[in-house]
């Protein structure tokens, strides 16, 4: 495991975002000020990073069996499949919640997998949405033991993983992002005013090294589906620039998927 640091250029520095959960958070809303359209299935086909999960889930969720989302954020995708799977959707943030309990018909409680007080339900099959990143070490241990007390005998979990780590990404993180955001930040305070922020996005850690944890908590691992070979290092806009992403997964070997879903059966 290891610190992960994003750098962003702000019109504001907002104290919440030394706090990674509130950081996350901020820029979830950030990017979603016009959330709602998000829940037209036209606009939602154009976020491949979503509906390529949805392809997957869509084809691989028994129908039969009730699941549980962990993590859910705005519930795109659980929104999607709700029609034929049943799905309940969960979230630590009230703002959630309550958003779908005005604007949608789904099934959406607020739920801590940090704290199972008050919770009594075990099921079938769960999807844990990417929420890793979030915890040390400590606390991704608890939340996997807690997600095996939930789980029944013989349960499949779905664990989306994003952006393995590694030597490649390791170097983009660490140096490529903040010196092109930086040289960029020096061009945009020349005009108006501009601060350039370091927020503390979370941690990474290696495919093994995430595994592990979930096998020594009596998950047996049954397959993993890996896609987004260029998402990585389209971070960079130089890359961008230069449309070379494909080039780059095909030197690196397609090493550096930026989607990993790993399915357990709880033993």
């Amino acid at each position: 495991m290891r610190n992960w640091y994003k750098f962003l250029i702000l019109d504001k520095i907002d104290k919440n975002n030394n706090n990674r959960f509130l950081f996350t958070n901020y820029q979830l809303i950030q990017n979603n000020k016009n959330f709602k359209d998000i829940f037209n299935f036209e606009n939602f086909k154009k976020n491949e990073l979503f509906f390529k999960q949805y392809k997957f889930l869509k084809n691989n969720l028994d129908p039969n069996k009730k699941t549980l989302f962990i993590g859910s954020s705005w519930g795109e995708t659980e929104f999607f499949l709700k029609d034929k799977f049943n799905i309940v959707a969960s979230d630590s943030e009230e703002q959630y919640v309550e958003f779908h309990k005005k604007n949608t018909n789904l099934n959406y409680i607020k739920f801590n997998i940090l704290d199972l007080e008050n919770h009594k339900f075990k099921y079938d099959q769960i999807v844990v949405n990417n929420i890793e990143y979030l915890f040390d070490d400590q606390q991704l241990k608890m939340s996997i033991e807690n997600i095996s007390k939930i789980s029944k005998t013989g349960a499949k979990v779905f664990v989306i993983f994003r952006s393995r780590d590694g030597f490649v990404i390791k170097i983009i993180d660490q140096i490529l992002t903040f010196v092109e955001t930086y040289l960029l930040y020096l061009i945009k305070k020349i005009s108006r005013k501009v601060y350039f922020y370091k927020g503390h996005q979370g941690f990474r850690r290696s495919l093994e090294e995430f595994k592990k944890i979930w096998i020594k908590n009596r998950f047996e691992l049954q397959s993993i589906y890996e896609d987004l070979y260029e998402v990585d290092y389209n971070r960079l806009r130089i890359i961008q620039k230069l449309k070379i992403s494909k080039l780059l997964s095909k030197i690196f070997l397609k090493s550096n998927p930026y989607l990993n879903i790993l399915i357990f059966n709880k033993n």
